[in-house]
């Protein structure tokens, strides 16, 4: 909410920036390409639309970016003050209004707001920007819903939406793999809004029992099972329907894992449906059986975010708009659980000590990690 940091409404517009940016790629290291950059913005800040950085995560795709296999990059420039073009890193933050030119009356300061766009670079204290357009306003979430609704929200939302003309008073499921990532939870919560049941697919584990039940209490998912059970054959004739229940149809498979795994999810679905892969976790190509096209006429296609709104950047907003709704319905909680934060004292951390914290929340292993910048 908004009140969970001090406004600062008469914040003067600093004069200079501190970024952390990068000229080159290592896929190998990537962390070794970072640095920090303090440097006075070319803008006309008088006429500009100034931001203050509240948080960021650190997402796979943005340690692509800097590895250099992610195939959307920023483009590297000279207006950061440094000798060789350079792009400031990260892709998706929240952002609260400190200044607005005068006539601009769509925005006011205090909003918090996203980019609409990726390659904005979200690792900076500040950041400025010309158009209001360029920017979504997301008043109402928490600091951890605001800071992940462009990938993981605004992902889960046009996968569940924007694919499949669903029936909702008619007994009809989706399938997905890797159940308990970030976008998995969030699908099954804007799923379970609409009226949609779920089916999520999850590792095997010690704890199977207690995760599956979060899943299905917490975040909505209407059953939960595990990778044997997604593979095993008798289970798919003989549990899974009675799971499913009478004339009951799995329309749409969710993919973010690959190989064997995506091909039992695709196996379970129904006539003329589809899957999505959006992501390659086992790093296994996705395999489907022929009799799935021949004799079911399975679509499979790609998704991805970036360059969907890309193509139609209007359609952000509004699916932003309605994660919102959702969120103040109470219908989808925060992802404050499934997050680590780490400090960034804006006024005391030196440069080392911001790097050194960059560096190793990216070498992170388990939750998102996500920097929230203390003013």
């Amino acid at each position: 909410m908004l009140h969970s940091f001090k406004r600062l409404m008469s914040t003067k517009v600093p004069r200079q920036f501190k970024s952390v940016v990068y000229s080159s790629h290592n896929l190998e290291d990537c962390t070794s390409v970072l640095s920090i950059q303090n440097y006075t913005p070319k803008e006309d800040l008088a006429k500009s639309i100034v931001l203050r950085s509240l948080a960021f995560p650190i997402n796979p795709s943005d340690i692509n970016q800097l590895q250099g296999v992610y195939p959307s990059k920023p483009e590297k420039t000279l207006n950061y003050s440094t000798k060789e073009p350079a792009a400031i890193a990260g892709n998706e933050g929240v952002f609260e209004v400190i200044s607005v030119p005068e006539g601009e009356s769509s925005l006011t300061e205090g909003d918090w707001v996203i980019p609409v766009q990726a390659n904005q670079g979200t690792w900076s204290n500040y950041r400025v920007f010309t158009k209001a357009s360029d920017l979504i306003k997301v008043n109402g979430l928490d600091l951890h819903s605001a800071a992940t609704v462009s990938v993981n929200g605004c992902t889960a939302y046009q996968l569940v939406n924007n694919y499949v003309d669903w029936n909702h008073n008619a007994n009809e499921w989706l399938v997905q793999n890797a159940g308990t990532s970030g976008v998995s939870k969030v699908v099954t919560q804007i799923a379970k809004a609409k009226g949609i049941k779920t089916l999520s697919v999850i590792r095997d584990r010690e704890g199977f029992e207690d995760v599956a039940r979060n899943l299905e209490n917490k975040y909505g998912a209407t059953k939960v099972i595990s990778e044997t059970e997604n593979g095993d054959k008798q289970f798919g004739k003989e549990q899974l329907p009675q799971i499913l229940g009478p004339d009951a149809k799995v329309r749409l498979a969710l993919n973010s894992v690959g190989g064997k795994s995506s091909s039992a999810i695709a196996r379970k679905l129904g006539k003329d449906a589809l899957m999505l892969t959006y992501g390659g976790m086992s790093k296994q190509p996705v395999t489907l059986p022929t009799s799935l096209h021949i004799f079911k006429g399975l679509t499979s296609k790609g998704f991805w975010i970036t360059e969907n709104y890309k193509r139609n950047p209007e359609e952000k907003p509004a699916n932003v708009a309605d994660f919102i709704k959702l969120y103040k319905e109470g219908k989808i909680v925060s992802p404050k659980d499934d997050i680590s934060s780490v400090e960034w004292d804006v006024n005391s951390a030196t440069d080392e000590q911001l790097l050194d914290l960059i560096k190793s929340s990216i070498n992170a292993k388990g939750k998102k990690q996500l920097v929230v910048l203390k003013w």
